[in-house]
């Protein structure tokens, strides 16, 4: 984990990279904004994951771990 800390450390930014904030009632407790640490898309992670809820959101995501062979940019939402 310290290396994907080295490596998210240098992208972070206080401005949130995404065109609409996330949802903040989807998951138990209210989303703090605030609190969020946000960072420039510029790593790509695999992820397993069960489903795609209703909200967008991926459900019992699982790391696995980045991806060096594909740009960020190249990424799409699959299934």
């Amino acid at each position: 984990m310290k290396g994907l800390v080295a490596k998210l450390r240098p992208l972070a930014t206080d401005k949130m990279p995404l065109h609409a904030p996330p949802p903040k009632n989807t998951r138990g407790k209210p989303l703090v904004l605030s609190r969020l640490r946000w960072v420039k898309p510029k790593l790509v992670a695999e992820v397993t994951y069960l489903t795609w809820a209703d909200d967008g959101l991926l459900r019992h995501v699982v790391y696995q771990g980045l991806r060096e062979d594909k740009p960020a940019q190249d990424v799409r939402r699959a299934g």
